[in-house]
């Protein structure tokens, strides 16, 4: 774990080896990212943790049912008064066509990530908390994940650390928007476009307003309500064939993911939704365009 790279304990993408590196690497693949999200490098940390939630959750993926359901979710996320800055606002500020559409494509990619691992997240919280249910007879998965195009590059996530103080401040600041309760975990989103302070600036003060009116916490709240709705569906298209895990560390796991699917990765649905309709006219970002 990297001292000052999280703002929880996590095994970053350049520490993990063996199993842990492994994993890593079928979770990147299956979603079509280049990256591994935070929840995940968490659940890396308690033993046998990302081992069982992936079993238990990694058919959702592969069968296509949570592209679906992700992406009626993010359409029903509404925020009317946003609408894309125009180029002249992004180009005084130093942040070039190049950089918008690099910082698109970055909030594209996190976009879908977080919106397939909340809604299988969500499900592995009821398969903890209730059991698992009798597994779906008519069930037909396929191999639908998205695979990573070899032109798509990111820049590094940098470390909470890597930052310097006023933007640090700034990151961390933007984390509080939206929250409907306090924890430890900072979006990696954040840090990633701490790359861009101009951009996290201007995201700031154009959310800020939304925030103090409630708007992103209730449109996060209709994100939670639509995930759990969900549920009785795809608990019954979860694997069933599960590695061993200790009681205690089936405790963290669930504390784990209770927490982020309740105050972490349905605001970052919203958030990463309200800063693209910032920065995009709606046309398909390209890393690598």
């Amino acid at each position: 774990m990297t001292s000052g790279a999280d703002s929880i304990p996590a095994i970053s993408e350049t520490e993990a080896s063996g199993d842990i590196a492994a994993l890593y690497e079928d979770l990147r693949d299956t979603l079509g990212v280049p990256f591994v999200n935070l929840i995940w490098r968490h659940l890396a940390t308690i033993p046998g943790g990302l081992a069982f939630v992936w079993t238990l959750v990694r058919p959702l993926y592969v069968g296509g049912e949570l592209d679906r359901v992700s992406a009626e979710t993010a359409t029903r996320v509404s925020l009317p008064s946003l609408a894309p800055l125009p180029d002249f606002v992004w180009e005084s500020l130093a942040i070039t066509g190049e950089d918008r559409r690099t910082i698109a494509a970055l909030i594209e990619s996190y976009n879908h990530a977080n919106g397939v691992n909340f809604q299988a997240l969500v499900v592995a919280v009821s398969v903890l908390r209730d059991g698992l249910p009798s597994p779906s007879q008519s069930a037909v998965l396929s191999d639908h994940h998205r695979r990573i195009s070899s032109a798509q590059t990111l820049p590094p996530l940098p470390g909470l650390s890597d930052l310097s103080p006023h933007v640090r401040a700034l990151v961390r600041q933007l984390d509080q928007l939206g929250r409907l309760g306090q924890s430890a975990a900072i979006a990696s989103l954040y840090r990633h476009l701490a790359h861009w302070p101009a951009f996290l600036a201007t995201a700031y003060a154009a959310l800020t307003p939304l925030h103090r009116i409630g708007a992103l916490a209730k449109a996060q709240e209709e994100v939670i309500a639509l995930g759990r709705e969900q549920c009785p569906h795809l608990a019954r298209l979860t694997n069933q064939d599960l590695p061993f895990i200790s009681p205690a560390s089936k405790a963290a796991v669930f504390y784990a993911l209770n927490e982020f699917t309740g105050l972490m990765i349905g605001r970052m649905i919203v958030m990463g939704k309200a800063m693209n309709m910032l920065i995009s006219d709606g046309s398909p970002a390209r890393i690598g365009s």
